[in-house]
Order: structure tokens, then sequence, then C-alpha cells
């Protein structure tokens, strides 16, 4: 479990740096601000979704420690609501968010735990 949760910690330190990174070129280059502002709030719904997979992925090792602990689901309607939620703000705000850069800020989580997750157990 500590090999997971060093993971997922550099994995939260990475999404962090990209959205600071994603912030700091909306706010210095103005002609992309459309698309940045877009992958922010995909970055922000993959960093809620993938705090959601984390609280259940490390509910359900400490079951494997401790068979009293049980886990309560599995998280996967939450983890849809929040990128449906992303998808609904940029079908209702096309002036403010575009798909492209939403379904990539989406993305960010998955491709980070990936790689460090991954790399982690082997």
């Amino acid at each position: 479990m500590q090999t997971f949760s060093l993971a997922m910690r550099a994995t939260f330190r990475y999404a962090f740096f990209s959205m600071a990174i994603a912030t700091i070129l909306w706010a210095v280059l103005p002609s992309y601000r459309f698309f940045l502002q877009s992958l922010l709030l995909g970055m922000a719904c993959s960093l809620v979704n993938g705090t959601v997979l984390f609280s259940k992925t490390w509910r359900i090792g400490q079951m494997a420690v401790d068979p009293s602990v049980r886990p309560r689901g599995t998280g996967m309607l939450q983890r849809l609501i929040v990128a449906g939620f992303a998808v609904f703000l940029t079908m209702r705000f096309p002036h403010l968010f575009g798909l492209a850069g939403v379904l990539i800020g989406l993305f960010l989580f998955q491709v980070l735990s990936f790689l460090f997750v991954y790399r982690s157990f082997k």
C-alpha cells in the first residue's frame, strides 16, 4: 500500500503542477484563453474524479488489512456525473468552453496515474 500511496502522491503533485502551468499560460497568452479555460475545467474535473477513485481504492486496500472495513461502491456513478457535468457546462456555455479542451483535460489524471502507478509496481 505504501508504493501505491507514494505513486498517487506523485500523481496529485504533477496534476497540480499541470494545472498551475495551464493557469499561468491562461494569464500570459490571451489568444489561447478559450482552449486553456476549457483545459482547466477538464483538469479540475479530472482531479475530482481522481480523488474519488483514490479514496475508493484506498478503502479497498484497507479492507484487505482489516476485514471490518467495507467498501461502499466503486465511485463509478460519481465519476460519470462529474465528467457529465463538465460536458454539460461545455454544451451549455459554448462561448466559454470548447469540447476538445475539456476532453483532453478529463484524461489528465488517468494518464498521470497510469504513468506513476504502473511504474511503481514494476
